[in-house]
């Protein structure tokens, strides 16, 4: 192993520690900017509260967490079943009209209902409806002393026809007490007035919050987007960004994320659930997913579907209130609290401190590479200001280019990891040197516990690196995400490896040079095909794909009990761990150490090592997930550690165990 106190290790990790102070003051100030983001609008249909006894139901949707309703483009057939207008065929308005000479039976007639707002609504959908037909196709005329619309237009087409968000259906809906959520379905071609229009609406009450698209287009897309966001812009309403069913990036919506980008981020992240999912959970899932959601993912706004069914004892109303309230209920638990979605500030970092950051990254991934490559460290430097060139020279000349941080950032994320395993290699090399009889139980947790720690408190250094890195409102918002997500699990294992046979012996030797390198693959090739080998293969080919796999979001399968296990951390940590980390990386590092002292085969401390760089990995590649806010990112590690911990304490128990039982019945055999 490279001795560590030469002069270029000393001023590489002189480096890192300046960058480091960098990303942790950068860390802190991301900290601040999400604290003060704590804020969750929960929103309902608004057209789910229709043809019922709305006090009860605003009452009962207001105590269970509810605080905006969402308001969709109307339709003729919803404003007859609500009666706010009074639309006829023209056969039918035939029938009872005394003006038979001005009713044509292949038309539509319109009138004022007799509400209090009847009229109202009347203009409105004149407006609306001019907006979209052809001026041939309206007329207004008095029929019997009423002011009536005629339409020219097929009458079950027309019922179907979405004739935009009324102004008078807005302060209708703002008179109940909650904030709206406007939806508004783009219209074809779309000019100024149709925004105009639909800004009546928005202005028509200062209840509304936000604008939530509806369909493949942004409304105005795309003749009038920028006049659209100004607009939005202007009243301090935020344009909805909808969450991806896969949890990486948003739904595609046209013009959507244009608007977001362009107007200085003035958004908020909707998660939603489509019914069809919905009433395949329990309400206790339900409501796991949606705060969740929340609270790991930055989403600030929650749009609930209903249930088909009613639980057995309860209204349909009452079983959507359950899942409804247990959400806010969890919420609150983690310090959040319901109301009109909070912004969260477009931040950047300060440039100089994030060069600093990415001049210590750099060097972290010059001192993965002489662990590496040894032979390397004459040109350390030659390397190092090569790096440091292309990736200040892009970082400075281009200010919006990501190249330099998503590559220093995939860097860090494989580097660390590689580091940290390599300064525990040379710390077991070290202990065998040393080690004369095997360690007693107690003597392993204690040094199990402090590598582990060790070992986990650095990498919870590199992911601070990576927050910095990549530490903007870009990532934040997950407009931009970090890539090689699938690299970072597999490439450390790899560089693992090759380092590990430079230092441990496989096949009588370790590989100290090129033709080493060649007689260990030629020997490794040779291994003789038995059945066990193959199934040995087969597990491990299947723990790769559920290692890779589950790091999407969207691959390898969840099993229930694994499920239950995760709701189980949920309630009892602050952040639940990765099990990767603590089931599987963490006590490895026990395991590896009892390996060694217990001089067990080669073959197994190697697999073990494996298992610990999994883990150590896993945790730097956790603060990647920059939609996840900071302190739960970092909460999460130190939760992994004090699990891991446990999980190592019982892996060592039961090793201690079953090696007294196989000496126990050992020597029982040999006497008989």
């Amino acid at each position: 192993m490279m001795r560590l106190h030469g002069a270029s290790f000393r001023i590489l990790f002189g480096l890192i520690l300046i960058g480091f102070l960098a990303a942790a003051y950068i860390s802190y100030e991301r900290y601040h900017l999400e604290a003060n983001d704590q804020t969750v609008e929960m929103v309902y249909d608004y057209d789910k509260l229709e043809g019922r006894t709305k006090e009860d139901l605003f009452a009962l949707y207001k105590a269970s967490g509810i605080t905006s309703l969402a308001l969709y483009d109307d339709t003729p057939t919803k404003i007859m079943d609500r009666s706010d207008a009074m639309i006829y065929r023209g056969a039918d308005m035939a029938a009872f009209s005394d003006a038979n000479g001005e009713i044509y039976r292949d038309r539509i007639y319109i009138q004022p209902s007799s509400k209090a707002n009847g009229w109202e609504f009347f203009r409105d959908l004149e407006r609306n409806l001019r907006l979209r037909m052809s001026p041939h196709q309206i007329r207004i005329f008095t029929l019997n002393g009423v002011e009536t619309m005629e339409i020219q237009a097929d009458w079950m087409k027309f019922l179907d026809m979405p004739v935009g968000i009324l102004p008078a259906r807005v302060k209708e809906a703002a008179a109940s007490g909650f904030y709206l959520v406007l939806r508004p379905l783009n219209v074809s071609h779309p000019d100024k007035e149709s925004v105009d229009e639909f800004l009546r609406a928005v202005d028509a009450s200062d209840k509304v919050s936000a604008v939530l698209f509806v369909g493949k287009e942004a409304f105005g897309y795309k003749e009038q987007m920028d006049y659209f966001r100004d607009a939005m812009a202007a009243r301090h309403i935020p344009i909805v960004l909808i969450e991806a069913q896969s949890q990486l990036g948003f739904e595609n919506q046209a013009g959507a994320l244009d608007m977001v980008k362009s107007s200085d981020y003035n958004t908020v992240r909707l998660y939603a659930m489509a019914q069809n999912e919905l009433i395949q959970l329990t309400p206790e899932e339900a409501s796991a997913r949606f705060y969740i959601s929340d609270i790991e993912r930055n989403i600030r706004m929650n749009l609930f579907p209903s249930y088909k069914y009613a639980l057995e004892g309860k209204s349909l109303d009452e079983t959507n209130a359950i899942y409804i309230s247990r959400t806010k209920e969890r919420l609150e638990e983690h310090g959040f609290q319901t109301g009109r979605a909070s912004q969260m500030e477009p931040y950047f970092p300060s440039r100089i401190l994030r060069a600093a950051v990415l001049m210590g990254a750099l060097s972290l991934c010059v001192a993965a590479l002489l662990f590496l490559f040894p032979c390397l460290s004459r040109w350390t430097w030659p390397i190092w200001g090569a790096g440091f060139l292309v990736t200040q020279g892009l970082y400075w000349a281009w200010p919006q280019s990501l190249f330099p941080l998503q590559a220093l950032a995939l860097g860090t994320e494989i580097a660390t990891p590689v580091v940290i395993v390599s300064l525990f290699l040379g710390y077991c090399l070290k202990k065998k040197a040393e080690a004369a009889a095997p360690k007693g139980a107690l003597a392993l947790f204690g040094e199990g516990a402090a590598v582990l720690w060790c070992c986990g408190l650095l990498s919870l250094c590199g992911g601070i690196f990576v927050s910095a890195i990549l530490g903007d409102i870009r990532f934040f918002l997950e407009i931009e995400i970090f890539r090689g997500v699938k690299l970072t699990f597999v490439l450390p294992l790899v560089l693992i490896t090759l380092i590990y046979i430079q230092h441990f012996p496989f096949f009588g030797k370790v590989v100290a040079s090129d033709r080493d390198f060649v007689d260990f693959i030629r020997n490794f090739c040779r291994i003789p095909i038995r059945l066990g080998l193959l199934a040995g293969l087969g597990f491990l080919a299947f723990a790769a794909f559920m290692f890779v796999g589950r790091s999407g979001n969207n691959m390898a399968p969840v099993p229930g009990f694994e499920i239950a296990l995760r709701r189980f951390l949920e309630d009892h940590m602050y952040a639940r761990p990765r099990e990767k980390e603590f089931l599987f990386g963490h006590p490895s590092v026990f395991l590896a150490l009892a390996a060694l002292y217990q001089r067990w085969p080669q073959v197994l401390h190697y697999l073990l090592i494996v298992a610990v760089t999994v883990g150590q990995g896993s945790m730097v590649e956790t603060f990647a997930h920059m939609r996840s806010p900071f302190i739960l990112s970092f909460i999460r590690g130190l939760d992994g550690l004090a699990a891991g911990t446990l999980a190592g304490i019982f892996a060592v128990a039961a090793v201690v165990v079953l090696v007294r039982m196989t000496k126990f019945f050992g020597e029982r055999y040999g006497r008989v």
